[in-house]
């Protein structure tokens, strides 16, 4: 993968640079928080191991402007702060995994191989569409009746995941680990709240919708009791 590492340690940098080239990655090294910020939006990288406490701007701030910029790509968060606090604001910026310092390299390979397995498998089609609902992974956009719509984040993943698996139920801990990436750090009641969210923004969308594509009350995403969640199925059934 094409990783960029953005760490003022240098020392720590090169360590890692040298142990992910040996293991076949390509990887370009930056210091600085403003010279990484602007890099991560003008390049389409594979991942990036970002560190939170940078000179002239933090790890936080930086991934907030990727993501406003629509930048999709995985990020691999690293910090000396380990208090629950501080993972779940960087999850909530976009982060898709967190480590605190120090860590062991052997990890630091694990989370990575995890967060390419899960961006492979999300998307793996460029353009999908459900109904009235298309979505673009490389353009990062949604239309819903041929109309955008904005989505922070974690909220464009999930529905991506939804829409490239339109028939899979998908439990609490599946979905936290294809949209965030890691299990570990994600609540329940994270989960549902992005899911309610999603479901909201969409159910707003399809009342401007000219056609009727669902009945009364039904929901985009259905709970499945006791299974996950899923897209409902009525939304890719083909007319006779």
């Amino acid at each position: 993968m094409w990783i960029l590492l953005v760490e003022d340690e240098k020392q720590l940098a090169n360590s890692l640079k040298r142990g992910l080239e040996e293991e076949g990655h390509v990887v370009e090294v930056i210091h600085d928080g403003e010279k990484a910020e602007l890099q991560g939006i003008v390049n389409d990288y594979d991942l990036v191991v970002l560190d939170w406490r940078l000179p002239n701007r933090d790890g936080k701030k930086i991934l907030q402007s990727w993501r406003a910029e629509e930048r999709s790509f995985p990020v691999l968060m690293l910090t000396a702060l380990g208090d629950l606090d501080h993972k779940i604001s960087g999850l909530d910026a976009g982060a898709d995994d967190y480590m605190s310092k120090p860590f062991s390299f052997e990890e630091l390979l694990a989370r990575i191989r995890a967060l390419g397995r899960r961006a492979s498998e999300i998307t793996h089609l460029e353009t999908v569409s459900a109904g009235p609902i298309e979505l673009d992974s490389r353009k990062h956009w949604v239309k819903v009746c041929g109309m955008k719509r904005s989505l922070r984040p974690k909220e464009f993943i999930l529905l991506e995941l939804l829409l490239n698996e339109p028939e899979t139920v998908f439990s609490k801990t599946q979905i936290a680990e294809r949209v965030w990436g890691s299990a570990y750090y994600v609540s329940d009641n994270t989960i549902e709240a992005t899911i309610s969210t999603l479901r909201q923004k969409l159910a707003e969308s399809f009342e401007e919708c000219e056609d009727i594509f669902l009945e009364d009350n039904a929901m985009v995403i259905e709970t499945i009791r006791g299974a996950g969640y899923r897209l409902n199925s009525s939304l890719t059934k083909t007319e006779e």
